[in-house]
């Protein structure tokens, strides 16, 4: 596994490749996260994967261009572009995607919102198969979340492998993120039924402290390591073992690091996750 770079987990949106850049290499990343809307439409891939290659930086990730959850009309519209997209990730050797899984819904059941889910993931999944993209699923833990609504849904490991059995194809696996995997209450066995091959991106943070796991909000976090809410060695020592191979970025939500300049923000989260990082 490898660190990587978004200073847009970090709360801070809408900034270039080449703004980052710079940071990620002075604060020595190996992965950059990449918004493939805004880099194809401002770099021709092969300038992009000339940028990337001279700054020795790997593109790590993407995040899913397709609203899946809003109505068929948007759904049918975004999948229209989702090849462009792949095409593009593919032309610059970036090959893992990410999103995230609702775990509640005030207007579909169970039953009825496992199918939606189940129906476009399965049609964008094959689009990006073709392209040789994995497609990484991430489930939300948190309690807090879920309660006051009319449904629950996906919100744990067991629940998002039966989404990924009901998709079928060989690209899809999981987003890991250890906010998530602790208020869901995952285990350190649990390691055992995963596999590299099935980890596509990890993110990590910690717990807002003082706040019981099932108390925890959603929106706020902190970085990796600087409460020890989170059983964030367990959780690294656990994709040591399958061997994952993959980027792990930073998403702390924290209101103090999005008030700090960005390359304040970048220092402080590089030193939080080399504090944490396995030997």
């Amino acid at each position: 596994m490898y660190k990587a770079l978004s200073t847009g987990l970090l709360g801070f949106p809408g900034r270039s490749v080449q703004d980052d850049i710079p940071l990620a290499v002075k604060y020595s990343y190996k992965g950059l996260m990449i918004d493939v809307k805004a880099a194809k439409a401002a770099y021709a891939p092969s300038e992009l994967a000339g940028i990337l290659e001279k700054n020795k930086l790997i593109p790590a990730a993407f995040g899913l261009p397709l609203d899946f959850r809003k109505d068929r009309e948007t759904f049918e519209s975004g999948l229209k572009n989702l090849a462009a997209f792949c095409e593009y990730a593919k032309s610059i050797n970036m090959t893992r995607c990410n999103t995230w899984i609702m775990p509640c819904s005030d207007t579909l059941d169970y039953k009825s919102n496992f199918e939606l889910h189940r129906e476009r993931l399965t049609a964008a999944a094959k689009i990006m198969e073709g392209y040789g993209i994995r497609l990484g699923l991430e489930f939300v833990g948190p309690k807090t979340l879920r309660q006051g609504k009319a449904f629950e849904f996906i919100h744990d490991l067991a629940g998002l492998d039966e989404l990924l059995d009901a998709i079928g194809t060989h690209n899809v696996g999981y987003l890991m993120d250890v906010f998530h995997w602790d208020t869901a209450g995952q285990k350190f066995g649990d390691f055992k039924k995963i596999t590299n091959e099935k980890v596509v991106v990890v993110h990590i943070n910690d717990g807002v402290k003082g706040i019981p796991l099932d108390e925890q909000l959603d929106g706020k976090r902190e970085l990796p390591g600087a409460t020890g809410v989170l059983r964030i060695n367990e959780f690294m020592k656990g994709l040591q073992e399958i061997k994952y191979d993959g980027p792990v970025m930073v998403e702390p939500f924290s209101a103090a690091l999005k008030a700090m300049p960005v390359e304040d923000a970048v220092k402080a989260t590089k030193a939080a996750t080399d504090k944490v990082w396995p030997e």
